[in-house]
């Protein structure tokens, strides 16, 4: 199997960018925009909501835009970037296009808008809200440094609850709680990005059958299940898994506590 050098973990990626000297950036959060892109969580490919954010780190510091006041060429106009994201990517005209390539698209759109602004890396989020059956959304993150090619692919599920038994005290074991989970595939290849509906059906699936006494047996449980049942292709054993829960009963007076793993999802 072939291995993609200029994939990166995310932790590697930010760790490039962190050690750069290029700390100036624009961010656009939570931009509404309506896609054809990607599948509903039935699983058809139809147009659907999304938010999209992006993030682009300057190759310089924006000292000539901050010292005249005024948006120049060391800086990137967030309006006109929002402006062009909504524009290109709302075009009735689109084909259906994979959610793998609607980020690399909106990538583009960046350079674009960006002009003569120097661009160190870009990142971007794309969340489907209603790309969850049982969550706050599912979505993927890239993210790209320009002049290496050094690139990170995640793709999540956002906040997805689940009643399952678990807990060690006697109460616990008289009826399901709530769990809530948030489950990140890293250096996922690009072919597995719109999968989102199938992994949360699997996850699903293997967490509400489950009477584990703690968190950690579960999370354990989860990750091997996923890896022997769900992660199967040859393509996908070189990306990672993390997988986190929360217990949102368990503690009266805090919101919930959790626990976290990250595991490859080579078994070999």
């Amino acid at each position: 199997m072939s291995v993609d050098k200029n994939l990166a973990r995310q932790a590697a990626w930010n760790s490039q960018v962190a050690q750069s000297d290029c700390t100036d950036k624009i961010i656009v959060q939570n931009l509404a925009v309506t896609v054809n892109a990607g599948t509903d969580v039935w699983g058809r490919r139809k147009k659907q909501r999304a938010l999209v954010s992006v993030t682009v780190t300057l190759g310089n510091h924006f000292s000539s835009a901050s010292s005249t006041d005024t948006v120049d060429e060391s800086t990137v106009h967030y309006g006109t970037l929002s402006k062009a994201i909504q524009g290109r990517i709302q075009d009735d005209s689109l084909e259906w296009m994979s959610t793998a390539d609607l980020s690399i698209a909106i990538a583009g759109i960046v350079r674009t808008a960006a002009g003569s602004a120097p661009i160190f890396a870009i990142e971007t989020d794309v969340c489907y809200l209603k790309g969850s059956m049982f969550g706050d959304g599912a979505g993927h993150q890239a993210s790209i440094i320009t002049h290496t090619g050094v690139y990170s692919n995640v793709l999540y599920l956002k906040n997805v609850r689940i009643p399952c038994l678990i807990g060690v005290n006697s109460n616990e074991r008289l009826q399901k709680q709530p769990i809530v989970v948030n489950l990140w595939v890293d250096c996922v290849p690009a072919s597995r990005v719109d999968d989102y509906t199938a992994l949360e059906a699997a996850l699903v699936q293997i967490v509400s059958a489950t009477e584990y006494e703690t968190l950690e047996s579960l999370l354990a449980f989860v990750v091997q299940e996923l890896q022997t049942k769900f992660f199967i292709k040859e393509e996908d054993q070189n990306a990672y898994i993390r997988l986190r829960m929360e217990k949102p009963m368990a503690v009266p007076f805090a919101d919930a506590p959790a626990v976290e793993i990250t595991r490859p999802l080579r078994t070999v």
